[in-house]
């Protein structure tokens, strides 16, 4: 969990010089599709988020995104030597600060905003493990956990101040590991609703 708060805190000190007093904050409702190696693993999901906005100059916005959610169980995967893995699921928690750029000439009540943003992931992992061999078999529930830098990119709809549409990426790698960008495991699709108050 360390690794994730000293993620966040670097993240809001970068923020931090360019932002001003004038914030506001939301909810939203997204649906989710995991992609990458997270589609083999999990179902399909939804996430909930807070996110804080900060006005950073004219054509861009800041925002940072708190997000809870959860992945269904996925499929059953065969191992070697009569293993199998899963199903699978995971509830997880994302931190990220996004930039908001408005893709129009001047910023109106509605528009377009492309999304790039930085972050942190952290996921709770749940599955079963079973061991088959003729005449024998053994299942078990394992579970752990891991953490990852996550990158955010797509584009937000806005309908009216209050109320966006919203789709994006998001894009995990394990720190220290052999994986790239394309290999996470909790790398996802989310479309879904945004209320601002």
């Amino acid at each position: 969990m360390r690794p994730l708060v000293i993620a966040l805190l670097t993240v809001l000190g970068l923020a931090a010089p360019a932002q001003d007093l004038k914030q506001r904050f939301g909810l939203n409702f997204s649906a989710t599709i995991p992609s990458d190696t997270a589609g083999k693993l999990y179902g399909k999901g939804w996430k909930i988020g807070v996110p804080f906005y900060f006005r950073i100059g004219m054509p861009v916005e800041g925002r940072l995104r708190v997000e809870f959610g959860h992945f269904n169980q996925g499929k059953a995967m065969a191992g070697s030597y009569g293993v199998t893995y899963g199903p699978t699921s995971a509830s997880t928690r994302l931190v990220s600060y996004d930039w908001l750029i408005n893709l129009g000439e001047r910023r109106q009540e509605t528009g377009v905003d492309f999304i790039i943003g930085i972050g942190g992931a952290h996921w709770w992992r749940e599955y079963t493990y079973t061991y088959s061999s003729p005449g024998f078999s053994n299942t078990r529930q394992e579970s752990d956990h891991e953490l990852a830098f996550a990158g955010t990119v797509g584009f937000r709809f806005r309908i009216n101040p209050n109320l966006a549409v919203e789709l994006h990426q998001v894009l995990t790698s394990l720190p220290g590991s052999s994986r790239d960008f394309k290999d996470a495991e909790l790398s996802h699709t989310s479309i879904g609703l945004g209320v601002r108050f």
